[in-house]
């Protein structure tokens, strides 16, 4: 469970962009353009990467592990409790970093020892478009940030076409098991649950994060369980659900495990989470008659309720 609770304060993201001696949406003036730039959030880090500015950090968090690049880099802290003398030691021109994920005392402090930060949201799909390409004008090439944010789009929109016939289904999205912790609403992982015709059984929360009990969960049915990034809590799972036989997922044997981080971290990746993710609620929609995998972009056809 401490794993999951980690991982919870890792990519939990608030709803604001907070600046911090920069308005992310100027653009720089090219003498002006960051060349010495710390990344304190692993989806800042990535998203660097896929603009090709990976070669300009001088230091990432240690929970920044993709692309593999990133894990060669110097590190300045964790996530949560970056060093101000580990990053004061890089003399970045430039400090980049999620706005909820940083003690506002370090901020008022980085500003103060003159250190040029920016803090950036990702609550929400439209929140991580903006910030790609609000990075790429900061780094000073726009371009780039909207062909990636187009190339995004695309895998959206291919998606969406491939599952446009299939049926809503009822999902549980966890990260923990004993106990129970579940998606929410206000959560950019549920806009992805929905764009996969998935209807989150915790969507109506005002939080992005539940504990779960399992009367609720039984009374609401799932038709499918995603159990993602839940480490050594994984070998619980069978004895889990073995205790809640009546929901449909599993019953139907529709619980998946996605161990991969990919889902979970709110940057430039999401398109690509998107179609793992609808190939698990709707893997009907993803085979062809040979059992096959079809194209991101193929039709679901004939779907099952």
């Amino acid at each position: 469970m401490i794993r999951s609770q980690r991982m919870i304060a890792v990519y939990l993201v608030a709803s604001l962009i907070v600046l911090c001696g920069h308005n992310v949406g100027a653009q720089e003036a090219p003498s002006a353009r960051p060349q010495r730039v710390i990344s304190l959030a692993p989806s800042v880090t990535e998203t660097l990467f896929a603009l090709g500015f990976g070669n300009r950090l001088v230091g990432v968090t240690t929970s920044c592990d993709y692309p593999a690049e990133a894990l060669k880099l110097p590190k300045i802290g964790g996530f949560m409790s970056p060093s101000l003398e580990a990053i004061v030691a890089k003399r970045p021109d430039r400090v980049i970093g999620v706005s909820s994920a940083i003690d506002p005392v370090k901020a008022r402090a980085m500003a103060r020892l003159g250190l040029k930060l920016t803090l950036i949201s990702l609550a929400s799909l439209s929140d991580i478009l903006s910030s790609i390409k609000s990075i790429a004008r900061l780094m000073g090439s726009p371009q780039d940030g909207e062909k990636l944010a187009n190339t995004i789009g695309a895998q959206v929109r291919d998606v969406k076409k491939s599952i446009e016939l299939a049926p809503l289904r009822s999902v549980l999205f966890v990260v923990g098991i004993r106990p129970l912790v579940a998606v929410g609403g206000k959560n950019f992982i549920d806009e992805l649950i929905t764009l996969a015709r998935g209807e989150n059984i915790g969507g109506s929360a005002a939080q992005p994060w539940l504990n779960l009990p399992e009367e609720y969960v039984v009374a609401k049915a799932p038709q499918v369980i995603i159990e993602a990034g839940m480490g050594t809590e994984r070998e619980q799972s069978d004895k889990r659900w073995g205790d809640l036989k009546s929901i449909p997922a599993v019953k139907e044997r529709r619980i998946y495990s996605y161990p991969s981080d990919k889902i979970l971290r709110p940057g430039p990746r999401f398109g690509e989470a998107l179609a793992e993710l609808a190939g698990l609620i709707h893997p009907e929609c993803f085979a062809n008659s040979s059992g096959n995998q079809r194209s991101a972009g193929s039709r679901c056809a004939s779907p099952k309720p």
